[in-house]
């Protein structure tokens, strides 16, 4: 029966397969967080905490119900803080406790015990089987015996002893706890025999499969020295472990389905390495060489699938908007499947027909999805995908490898890709094509011109394997971000497909259909039920991004959700507006999540002063609003030019004077408006180098209305090139710029007649909500331009105000 003593409320420690006994001493590890600030609490309360063995230990956090009810209470003798949060405890115990109550609650585990108390030895216990039993257990395991003699049990009490033995017992956790609950001596010292002559009989077993197990060792090691022995008379005798090597070789040649002409040169080198000793630093480099074209896929070909359908799937499924590109993506797919399908071609290359199709180039800025479209085009086709980045490759070696001559040599990326995708027909994507530079070790744009060559590619040489290899079967895809850095000759076989920037509704799709799943998928919150609502994506781009793509944004979602994530394993935090965790974003969360809006929304004021004049600018990642400023200051007829101006855009502005000093007399301008003053024209954002033509009747504008005192419009933005006769000419980058205009909130643009043909190229919702003008003369620029007309043009009459026929009219229906 149990003797319970006083009950004491301590820190506890729940432990896993183990179990502490009264008088041991026990080292072990500290891990688990609760346990930790446990200990810490302990060591600041007092020396004694309680030990209670789990039943289950894969239980992480355990409860009353899943601990032992007899536990032991520890005295801390040493403690030693670790790595990580880990503890290194040193403990002994003093006495067996029942556990009355468990609480895990708060930080710090308690546990209310009862300790108790040791019970009297019986009068008639047998302590001769027991010390026989000891005895014999000393004598088979040698880490017990260096810790305990059979001298040192005889002289304890008998209930100690027995707890010493036991504790030394190599059983499982179990089994100890049973020794452990029993209070009194007798049923104590039976279980304990009974665990002892388990023992006895498992080392009995031990033993006789280890005489087995050490007499096999010894056949099998007699045969290893026997087979070694063979191995040196059989290389004595004729090296005929080189010749069945050499063998393995030639039969994996030819059966790797080579060329003739890499076939003949596989073979030739073989020889030349059968001749070498194998020692030699020679044998090592012909033996790579020979690995290289062994390891090549000269027939293996992934099974290709043309199916449209799944393919535009794909491509929908990956990617909202470019409805312009997944359609030529499209077509190029179907006049591979059309050629596959071909009698003639399927004849002309065992299973596949050579395509002869255009090379396509994703040109847009950063962050539209050139590298993802990519991988869906090889997920849609079931091609493996393998991906080049060229920026800032130099070396034409990079691309054909170095010859064999040079120590270290190796294959081109190209060939090395070629490797990795184990076939030969990957889709290959060559990133950052514009971003090549080339020096005294060559030019890797001109090394690309035979990759991308359907007439040559069929052949490729690589330096290092100096045999053609096949790269027709091969996709290729390229990548730039601004066209005009692609080299000419390069160009030249790349069919361009421009993404531009994205719109503010193709923003939100795709944050609410990518960008939101990919982030709680990748921060571990999908089965939070964290969701953002639309005003609240809407306010993440207006006010925290300024990009044509969506990278940056992706980045802020994330950083949302970081937040969260710290909000849910620390509920003590909250975000500013106090609030404690909450999976609802909206949009007056964000500003507390992320800090003040980084970017303010510009809107379009209802006057400007003189001189003002909103342009458009095309920069590599998207369209920008370029204002232009202009002042009239006391001088002597100079113009100063500011902002960092390109020496294209200083001439533009040179030419927009010598047109307003030409009619200086219909703009209501005395003839010698510039002997007595300069002018001064600033864009701001100096420290941006800026610069092109497409300026010159933003330009104009400016000069004009800081002369007659007649401010612009504020709302409205316009770009275009300026002859001296007053023409405007066409402009490049339409698209970018009119995002531009519309993600700035300008309700009005001025551009060239001539442009009028890319407007179908502009997404329907800008169109519509922008009043697009098409001017061919400055005249017309000014009348839409000003808040009013100068007062000699509006004297001529309608014949010089009104704008020719199809010009000065709103675009909205092109």
């Amino acid at each position: 029966m149990t003797r319970p003593s006083k009950t004491l409320t301590l820190p506890a420690i729940p432990i896993r397969d183990m179990v502490l006994f009264p008088g041991a001493r026990v080292p072990f590890v500290v891990g688990r967080q609760p346990s930790g600030k446990t200990l810490e609490q302990a060591i600041k309360a007092g020396d004694h905490l309680l030990m209670l063995t789990q039943q289950d230990p894969k239980v992480e956090r355990p409860k009353q119900e899943d601990l032992y009810a007899t536990g032991t209470l520890a005295l801390v003798e040493s403690v030693i803080a670790l790595p990580k949060g880990y503890y290194k405890l040193g403990v002994k115990g003093v006495a067996r406790v029942a556990l009355q109550r468990y609480d895990d609650t708060g930080d710090v585990i308690q546990a209310e015990a009862q300790i108790l108390t040791e019970p009297p030895p019986p009068a008639a216990a047998p302590l001769a089987p027991f010390h026989a039993a000891v005895e014999a257990f000393l004598g088979r395991n040698s880490d017990a015996s260096r810790l305990l003699s059979l001298d040192q049990i005889r002289e304890l009490p008998l209930g100690k002893a027995v707890d010493t033995v036991a504790g030394l017992l190599p059983a499982d956790a179990r089994q100890k706890q049973q020794i452990l609950e029993q209070l009194e001596i007798g049923p104590r010292l039976e279980t304990l025999l009974r665990l002892l002559d388990l023992d006895a009989a498992r080392a009995e077993v031990d033993r006789a499969v280890d005489e087995k197990t050490r007499a096999r060792l010894d056949q099998d090691h007699k045969q290893y020295v026997l087979n070694e022995k063979m191995r040196v008379i059989q290389q004595e005798l004729g090296k005929q472990e080189e010749k069945d090597e050499s063998a393995r070789l030639r039969d994996q040649i030819e059966a790797a389905g080579m060329t003739e002409e890499a076939r003949t040169k596989a073979l030739e080198e073989l020889d030349r390495l059968e001749a070498m000793p194998p020692q030699s630093a020679e044998a090592t480099v012909s033996r790579t060489y020979l690995d290289w074209l062994l390891a090549l896929p000269w027939r293996a070909m992934a099974e290709e699938h043309l199916d449209l359908e799944g393919a535009e799937r794909v491509l929908d499924e990956d990617h909202a908007g470019l409805e312009k590109v997944k359609a030529r993506i499209l077509e190029h797919l179907a006049v591979m499947a059309r050629l596959r399908q071909h009698p003639a071609h399927a004849e002309a290359d065992e299973n596949r027909a050579p395509l002869r199709g255009p090379i396509l180039c994703l040109v847009g800025p950063p962050g539209v999805g050139k590298t993802s479209l990519a991988r869906s085009i090889a997920r849609a086709l079931n091609r493996p995908f393998v991906r080049l980045s060229l920026g800032g490759v130099r070396d034409e070696a990079e691309i054909r490898g170095h010859r064999r001559t040079y120590i270290g040599s190796m294959p081109g990326r190209i060939i090395s890709l070629m490797k990795k995708a184990k076939v030969r027909n990957p889709l290959m994507l060559l990133d950052e094509i514009d971003k090549m530079a080339s020096d005294f070790r060559g030019d890797p744009s001109s090394a690309l011109l035979e990759v991308l060559d359907p007439e040559q590619n069929a052949s490729f040489q690589d330096h290092y394997l100096d045999v053609g290899f096949d790269l027709s079967q091969v996709l290729f895809l390229a990548t730039a971000n601004v066209r005009h850095q692609i080299p000419e000759p390069l160009e030249d076989r790349l069919e361009i497909l421009e993404l531009s920037g994205y719109t503010l509704k193709e923003k939100l799709a795709i944050a609410e259909k990518h960008l939101v799943p990919r982030a709680l998928e990748g921060h571990g919150m999908k089965e939070l039920g964290v969701r953002f609502e639309p005003a609240a994506l809407e306010r993440l781009v207006q006010a925290y991004t300024r990009e044509a793509g969506v990278r940056q944004l992706e980045r802020e979602i994330a950083n949302i959700l970081r937040k969260l994530a710290r909000h849910t394993l620390q509920p003590h935090l909250s975000d500013a507006s106090g609030a404690a965790f909450d999976p609802l974003i909206t949009a007056d969360r964000v500003p507390k999540l992320l800090g003040p809006e980084k970017y303010l929304e510009t809107r379009a004021e209802d006057t400007a002063p003189p001189g003002l004049v909103n342009g458009l600018a095309w920069t590599p990642t998207g369209g920008d609003l370029l204002t232009i400023e202009a002042a009239v200051l006391p001088g002597k007829g100079n113009l100063k030019l500011t902002g960092k101006l390109g020496e294209v855009m200083q001439e533009s502005a040179n030419l927009a004077l010598s047109y307003v000093r030409a009619r200086a007399e219909r703009l209501g301008l005395k003839p010698d408006f510039l002997d007595k003053v300069d002018l001064h024209v600033h864009v701001p954002e100096g420290a941006i180098p800026k610069d092109g033509p497409s300026a010159g009747i933003t330009l104009a504008t400016a000069l004009i209305s800081v002369l007659t005192g007649i401010p612009a419009r504020a709302d409205l933005a316009m770009t275009g090139e300026l002859t001296l006769r007053g023409r405007v000419l066409p402009i490049g980058g339409l698209k970018e710029k009119l995002l531009a205009a519309h993600r700035q909130g300008r309700k009005a643009v001025l551009i060239p007649a001539e442009n009028a043909r890319h407007l179908e190229d502009v997404p329907a919702e800008v169109r519509e909500q922008l009043s697009i003008h098409l001017v061919g003369h400055m005249d017309e620029v000014i009348q839409l331009a000003l808040t009013r007309m100068p007062e000699p043009l509006l004297a001529e009459g309608a014949a010089a105000a009104t704008p020719s026929p199809g010009r000065g009219e709103e675009a909205a229906a092109q």
